[in-house]
């Protein structure tokens, strides 16, 4: 497995915000500012494309964490015996 993790001392989030992050078209900016669609669609990416997990901690006032734990996946390339070279 691996954990990459992104954080930011930004102003943080409260329950709610952090309840709906990764609903599609939620966003927190003003209209025009926004679609609402990145982190639904980072959401998306992370849980169907590559079968990991995405999670968010965040209170008011000390920032945000996203975690994100991807499986390592592991192939055999069979070469046939023969050299590359």
């Amino acid at each position: 497995m691996v954990r990459i993790e992104i954080e930011d001392n930004g102003p943080g989030m409260d329950k709610d915000v952090k309840n709906r992050v990764f609903d599609p078209f939620f966003t927190t900016k003003q209209v025009g500012g926004g679609t609402g669609l990145g982190l639904s669609v980072a959401f998306f990416i992370v849980r169907e494309g590559h079968h990991g997990t995405i999670d968010v901690r965040s209170e008011p006032g000390r920032g945000t964490v996203f975690t994100i734990h991807l499986p390592v996946m592991h192939s055999i390339v069979e070469t046939g015996g023969h050299d590359a070279g």
